[in-house]
Formats: C-alpha cells, structure tokens, sequence
C-alpha cells in the first residue's frame, strides 16, 4: 500500500492556522489587504523585509501561513484568495503595535479593512465608561459578554480618523490562553469577513438596473411570442441571451464568494456565544440591523440573474418550438404536393396504358408474322397460319393488358 500523493497536504491544511495562545494584556493590530494581481511570492517577500524590519525570528513557514516572534512582537501572515492578512500583536503591553511605515509605503496590494484590538485583564469594580470614552468618545457602543461570559467585548464598528482600522476593547473574565487567541483571531475574521463580502455590494447595485431593463425586454418579447414572425423573436432572443451570459459572467463569482463570505461572518459570530447586557447591542444585533440588508441585496441581484436566465431559455425554448412547428408543417405540405404529384404521374400513366398495350400487341403480332413467314414455306398453310394469327389479335392484347396490371399491382395504392 502507498500513500496518497495529496495525504500530507490535506493533514497540514487542518492544522495551517492554529490559534494562538494569548493572555492579557496586550495590544493587537490586524489588516486585510487585496493582491490587486500581485504574485504570491512578491507578498512573501515583502513578508520577508517586515519580519527584518521588526527583527522576528520564523516559529512557522509555510506557503501561505507564516508566523515569526521575538520577545515584544508576534507576526501572523495568512493567504487566502483574494487577499492576505496581517496580525501584529504586542506582548504584555497595552499599546497598539506599529507596522514600519518604510515597509507600508513599500507594501503590495491595496489595503482593505482591519481591527486594532486592546486586550486587558478585567478590573472588579472599576468604573469602564472613562475608558470606552477615550476610545470611541460619543458614538454608539456594542458590548457583549462572550465565550459563556468569560470575556467582554466593546466596540462601535466605525473606523478611526488616523488609522483606518475598528477599534476592540476586549477584557478577560477568565479566559483560557487558547480561549483567548480564537476570540481574538474571530474578532479579527469577523471584520474582515464583512467587508470582503460587502465587495459585492457595489457591484449588485451597479447591475440592478441592468438586471431591470432585461426583464422589461424579455416581458415585452413574451408578449409577442403568439403574434411575432418566431424567427425574428428567436434572433432578438439570442441577442438577450448573450447579454444576459456576459452579466452573469461578470457578476456570478463575486456574488457566489460574497455569499460564502456573508455564512463565514454569521459562523464567526455565533462562535462568540455572545450574552446580552442590558442597554447594549450585541455584535449580532449590529449585524443583523447593519448587515442584513446588504446581505439581501447582493443575494436577490444573484437570485434575479439565475431566474431570469430561467425564464429567458423557457421563452427560447417556447419560440423555438413554433420554428420547429412550422418547419414540420412546410415540411408536411412539401410531402404533400410530392404525393399529389406521384398521384398525377400513376394517373397519367394509367391513360397511357391503354396506348402501351396497343403499342405492345402490334410488336408482338408483327414478330409472330415475321417468324411464321421465314418458318413456314408452303403459301397455303402460311396463309391459314397469318389468319388464326390475326384472330388471335384480342387474346394477346388480353395477355399483355393482364400482365401489366399485375406488374402494377399495388403502386396505385401506395
């Protein structure tokens, strides 16, 4: 027995991300950004200049999971398809950690979205609100206690004037250090999950519109399926058909990654186990009100497209079904006129055989005649002979007019 050549890879994608083990405090700074085209390995070798830049040593490399740490900083690079993500968490401090501004400058792709998460220990008694005010001053905030209540979470979901990035306050209430990296690596999936999906959003209002004046069409078109020449409806048909393929080419991707992306963000959010305070919206709430329609929207645009081509190859179908009507009907007129013709040629043939046995019996009387006169030498038995011939006239005619009609027999009917 031999191993399957894809074994080792499908056992190291179960274990290429684990989570890390993380205690308070510490400050966590996570960004997503796109390729735009750029190569995998050119990603990787910015990684390379970064984790120069901070001075971290590799804890693991692999093609698309890198993490290097030193005694202050952890790195954690992940690739996905569309984009990268970078996670740099500072140790034991309260700060937010820095990206080195040369390397950003230098950095490929294009940013996208990101978290700055604050991770203290909780303090009994201590009065929260002077520290949510530093942090999110006079806009809404969503709290919630998470993991069966062994962890809060604050946060408002609006992006900061100075780094572009949402703002987390997270306290540990006795949270075990794995307990503690899932929680923050989901608060990080969450935010990035949602605004890549959301790439789709743009894209279904821009062919909202579109997916409109095709359907308009094809109603007009459907109205003229029992009245209009069905060749002229079938070529304005294809013509709706291609158009609608090439939107459906340009859309279906994104739409289907959006919706994957849409079921990731809802999963990372219920694996937060998150429990209501009183006064306060939970992160499931802010998404259900904020999320939901955006989610609905980008999932009709899709569902209108794939209903649409539906309905359009019905209508196709129901137009080329009168073509075929009508070529079988030309056909069967064609056939037709081909019997009637037959029918003409058996009926002309029928007067002329009369004409044919005269024709016949006056070769066969001469051939007789002929033969009788060069076998028979004596005048008056030839005589006697060419006189029984002649009287024999109507039975070879007779003959012959049996004959043919037994050659014939059954060609009238068919």
């Amino acid at each position: 027995m031999r191993s399957h050549p894809l074994r080792e890879q499908i056992i190291a994608e179960v274990h290429a991300r684990p989570f890390q083990m993380l205690q308070a405090p510490l400050g966590m700074r996570h960004i997503a950004v796109t390729y735009d085209g750029t190569p995998l390995n050119e990603v990787q070798e910015s990684l390379s200049r970064l984790s120069d830049l901070l001075q971290l040593r590799e804890t693991t490399g692999k093609s698309r999971f890198w993490q290097g740490e030193n005694d202050q900083l952890t790195l954690r690079f992940e690739a996905h398809h569309e984009f990268y993500t970078l996670t740099l968490t500072a140790l034991n401090t309260l700060e937010l950690p820095e990206l080195p501004q040369a390397w950003l400058d230098t950095a490929p792709g294009s940013f996208l979205c990101g978290a700055e998460i604050l991770f203290r220990d909780h303090r009994p008694g201590a009065d929260v609100n002077p520290w949510l005010e530093q942090h999110f001053g006079e806009n809404q905030v969503n709290s919630s206690l998470v993991m069966s209540e062994v962890g809060q979470i604050w946060t408002d979901f609006f992006p900061r004037e100075d780094s572009g990035l949402v703002r987390v306050l997270v306290e540990d209430r006795g949270l075990q250090l794995r307990q503690a990296g899932r929680l923050l690596q989901r608060i990080c999936e969450i935010e990035t999950y949602r605004h890549v999906a959301l790439l789709a959003l743009p894209l279904a209002n821009e062919v909202v519109p579109v997916i409109n004046q095709l359907e308009t069409e094809l109603v007009e078109l459907s109205t003229r399926v029992a009245s209009e020449e069905p060749s002229v409806l079938l070529h304005q048909l294809m013509d709706l058909a291609e158009r609608l393929e090439a939107l459906s080419a340009q859309t279906s991707n994104r739409f289907s990654a959006s919706d994957a992306y849409f079921a990731l963000v809802n999963k990372r959010i219920g694996e937060l186990r998150e429990t209501r305070i009183e006064g306060r919206q939970t992160v499931e709430q802010f998404m259900d009100r904020r999320l939901d329609p955006a989610t609905r929207t980008c999932r009709t645009a899709g569902l209108r497209i794939e209903q649409l081509s539906r309905r359009l190859a019905r209508t196709t179908q129901l137009v080329r079904s009168q073509v075929d009507l009508s070529i079988e009907q030309q056909n069967r007129d064609m056939l037709s006129s081909l019997s009637k013709r037959a029918g003409e040629q058996l009926r002309l043939q029928a007067k002329l055989e009369s004409f044919t046995i005269i024709v016949m019996t006056y070769y066969a009387f001469d051939l007789i005649d002929r033969t009788l006169r060069n076998l028979v030498s004596n005048e008056e038995y030839r005589h006697l002979m060419e006189a029984g011939l002649s009287m024999s006239v109507p039975f070879i005619a007779l003959g012959l007019w049996l004959y043919i009609r037994r050659l014939l027999r059954g060609v009238g009917e068919d």
